[in-house]
C-alpha cells in the first residue's frame, strides 16, 4: 500500500526518518557550504582519531547538484519506503539507513584503504533503493519492481566497466565499491526479513570518491 493508497483511506504515515536525513544534509550544506573540511570522509584524519568523519561523509556533498540529485533520491526513495506497508514505523528505514552507513563505511576504511576521500549519500541510497523495490514486489507482486531493481545492478557493471552514466561531471568519481556495498546490505536486510517473517578543504580527483 503506497503513500498514494495511504492519503486516498485517510491513513497518513508521515515519513520522519526521510525529512529528517533530508533536512540534515541540506542543513549541513547551508551551514557548512560543500565539503566541509571536517566532515568529509578523510582517512588520514579517521585514522589519527577523528572517527565521527565515517559516519558525516555520508551528509556531505562535493557541490550543489551533487545535493540536489541525493536528497531528490532519498525522498523519492524514502516517503515510499515509509509510507509503504512493507515500509512501516519509522524504526525500519532508520535500521535500513543506519545498517547501509555502518557497510558502507566498514567497506571504505577497511576494504579500500587507497580511498582518502569520500562524500555523499548515495551508497546508502543504494540500499534503500534495493529495500524498496524489493519490498514493493512482495507487496504487490509485481516483477516490474524485481525489474527495477535488476535496473540497478546493471547500472553499476556498467558503470564498473565503462563509466560513471549520471555524474559524470562531478568533481570526484562514484565509488563503485561502496555502491556495491550499499546493494549487499541492502539484499542482506531484505533476506533477513524475509526469513524473520517480518513486513518490511579537500584535494582533487585522485583517490577521492562521492557517492
Amino acid at each position: 500500500m503506497t503513500i498514494l493508497h495511504t492519503w486516498i483511506h485517510g491513513r497518513l504515515r508521515l515519513p520522519w526518518v526521510t525529512l529528517g536525513l533530508a533536512g540534515l544534509c541540506l542543513g549541513l550544506y547551508v551551514a557548512f557550504g560543500a565539503l566541509p573540511e571536517m566532515l568529509v570522509y578523510d582517512r588520514a584524519e579517521i585514522q589519527s582519531g577523528e572517527w565521527w568523519r565515517l559516519a558525516t561523509g555520508h551528509l556531505v556533498h562535493l557541490d550543489l547538484q551533487h545535493l540536489t540529485t541525493n536528497v531528490g533520491a532519498l525522498l523519492a526513495l524514502g516517503v515510499l519506503y515509509e509510507t509503504a506497508d512493507f515500509g512501516g514505523p519509522a524504526r525500519l528505514a532508520s535500521g535500513v539507513i543506519a545498517l547501509a552507513a555502518l557497510a558502507v563505511s566498514a567497506m571504505l576504511f577497511f576494504g579500500s584503504p587507497t580511498t582518502a576521500y569520500y562524500c555523499g549519500l548515495s551508497a546508502i541510497l543504494n540500499a534503500l533503493y534495493v529495500a524498496t523495490t524489493i519490498g514493493m514486489w512482495r507487496e504487490t507482486g509485481n516483477r516490474l519492481w524485481l525489474a527495477a531493481f535488476g535496473l540497478d545492478v546493471a547500472k553499476i557493471a556498467w558503470e564498473a566497466a565503462v563509466g560513471p552514466i549520471f555524474s559524470s561531471a562531478l568533481t570526484w568519481p562514484p565509488h563503485i565499491g561502496a555502491h556495491v556495498a550499499g546493494i549487499v546490505a541492502g539484499c542482506v536486510l531484505a533476506c533477513w526479513r524475509t526469513l524473520a517473517g517480518e513486513s518490511w578543504g579537500v584535494p582533487g580527483k585522485a583517490h577521492c570518491r562521492t557517492s
